[in-house]
């Protein structure tokens, strides 16, 4: 029983959908080439290999809201913590973001909706203000608008523990 689901889910239902795929790429390329390169090598030539994503352009086409602009302190300490981050860490960033490890082919001038940083206001008590506790949320995204939702952080340290709370923990939504 199981090997005939499995055999009408992955194969059946597949057939007509794989069957369109190949005919339109056959279109574009010819299959004959395609043969000279194993499946991960396809893959790469497709959709770009795990290349590390381009801060400066990230930067240029970045969209600021609630608030925010590129001279803001939080946005400075989010780029800041960016330069500091690994080549991965920063995809994970993008994909925690965008739902996507891969920076855009083309760069973020061609992502849309653009990638946006968003401010989220915390409440903050009086004595934890003045007394320099700095915002204890989490930063969290709204992939369908690739938006990083970010409260204002006082401190690097914050920002980067936090970024790598949440970009370690698989959610997005959840962490609101």
């Amino acid at each position: 029983y199981i090997h005939l689901v499995a055999d009408y889910r992955l194969n059946q239902c597949m057939r007509k959908v794989s069957g369109a795929f190949v005919r339109g790429m056959s279109e574009v390329i010819n299959p004959s080439w395609l043969r000279l390169f194993n499946p991960a090598e396809v893959n790469k030539l497709i959709s770009g290999g795990d290349a590390d994503l381009d801060l400066e352009d990230m930067k240029r086409f970045c969209k600021y809201t609630g608030g925010l602009s590129s001279s803001s302190r939080t946005v400075k300490l989010f780029f800041q913590a960016m330069e500091g981050f690994t080549p991965e860490e920063r995809c994970n960033v993008l994909k925690f973001v965008t739902s996507c490890r891969r920076p855009p082919v083309l760069g973020f001038k061609h992502l849309n909706p653009p990638f946006t940083i968003h401010k989220v206001t915390c409440e903050t008590s009086i004595l934890a203000y003045f007394g320099g506790a700095d915002v204890d949320r989490l930063p969290s995204a709204s992939t369908c608008y690739n938006t990083l939702k970010l409260p204002n952080y006082k401190r690097l340290s914050t920002m980067i523990e936090k970024l790598k709370y949440a970009i370690s923990s698989g959610a997005g939504f959840e962490l609101s």
